[in-house]
């Protein structure tokens, strides 16, 4: 029973439809990472990679390992790619919960090459190559060194390789470049008799905008989750997940009067006033005050002065059918009317990965698989 009404609904026959719809992208020869990383976008772990397994994904790709742990504690033996640097006291986890791990430290390498040599393993590694991310990985000038320190360590095996792109739904010469440098590095690679099993560089606006990226792995995290990482991007995707709550109390106010801390919002006119049960501790940022609409019954209403720990109010207008106990969508579609999570990253001045990564896990999940 919710007590409180608020929940997150997430359709898993969208998910399938989106990897399906990526997998005809990017054609029968490339496999896919499904970035399932934090809580799998806001979505839920465990339910979208059960469903992603159902679908034969190739590798998970995870940002912890913690929540790595999660799936092998439920059984799931599909790869898991860890895309995040991990420190060398560590090293054991990746033997003990047969996780990949990224390498871009040599201290690490070599800690993972003891700690699988102990248990007598050969442990895969996946070399991260900085092409102008400027987070993680090694630049173009050093890996080939780097590498060639890695390839004597007898306990590590050299199985992928892969970098980033920062701008691919933005910067269409800057992701060329860095295609560009990614091949040929690869290329002199193998001039070396130096081959990885796996090569990957493509991420959800790659797949989108740039085929020559796919390679033989690309990384789907936002399509999966039928978001666009622009809204013009030409992919047949539907959004998977629909943030809901209800009205829980509606008021009549005068004109003048003012609503919410800081009386940010005064009545232009005599109004209503629906309050909702959602706010910021829920992740309905504190930002979409004043900024953010909803939908209730057939109509888009303006949230109404700075949205609260637990509530959020609305200015219903002249709305007199709109009566406490009515459904509210706060992302999501309703009749012909939908918010996107682009729609509330802009009315948020952000983006759509942090409006979903940003929905407490205390919100109740509901999953929905249509046939």
């Amino acid at each position: 029973m919710m007590y409180r009404p608020l929940w997150i609904e997430i359709d898993l026959k969208a998910l399938r439809d989106n990897f399906r719809a990526i997998k005809r992208r990017i054609g029968n020869k490339t496999g896919i990472i499904a970035t399932v990383k934090q809580n799998a976008y806001g979505h839920g772990l465990l339910p979208v990679a059960r469903e992603l397994s159902r679908m034969k994904t190739d590798f998970f790709g995870l940002e912890s390992i913690e929540e790595a742990v999660i799936l092998r504690r439920q059984n799931f033996n599909e790869p898991i790619l860890i895309l995040t640097a991990i420190l060398p006291r560590f090293a054991s986890a990746f033997i003990q919960y047969r996780l990949t791990p990224t390498i871009v430290d040599i201290n690490f390498a070599r800690a993972l090459n003891r700690e699988a040599k102990n248990k007598g393993v050969i442990m895969p590694g996946h070399v991260k190559v900085d092409t102008g991310m400027g987070r993680l990985g090694l630049n173009c000038r050093e890996v080939f060194d780097f590498v060639l320190d890695l390839k004597k360590l007898r306990n590590i095996r050299l199985e992928g390789i892969y970098t980033h792109f920062p701008a691919a739904d933005a910067d269409k010469a800057f992701t060329k470049q860095q295609i560009a440098l990614f091949a040929a590095l690869v290329e002199a690679f193998k001039k070396e008799n130096i081959h990885f099993k796996y090569i990957h560089c493509a991420n959800s606006a790659a797949i989108v905008n740039f085929p020559e990226s796919y390679l033989n792995l690309v990384r789907p995290g936002l399509i999966l989750y039928g978001i666009k990482p622009a809204p013009r991007a030409k992919l047949a995707v539907v959004p998977v997940l629909s943030l809901k709550t209800r009205v829980i109390f509606v008021k009549d106010i005068a004109e003048g009067a003012t609503v919410s801390y800081g009386r940010t919002y005064a009545a232009k006119k005599k109004t209503r006033i629906a309050t909702l049960a959602v706010g910021y501790a829920d992740g309905y940022q504190r930002i979409l005050s004043n900024r953010a609409k909803v939908i209730i019954k057939d109509g888009l209403f303006p949230v109404a002065g700075r949205v609260c720990m637990d509530h959020t109010m609305v200015d219903l207008g002249g709305r007199k059918d709109i009566k406490a106990g009515e459904e509210v969508v706060l992302l999501g579609k309703k009749g012909k009317r939908e918010i996107s999570a682009g729609d509330l990253a802009d009315w948020a001045g952000t983006i759509p990965y942090e409006i979903t990564t940003c929905l407490s896990s205390r919100i109740p999940r509901i999953y929905k698989k249509i046939k």
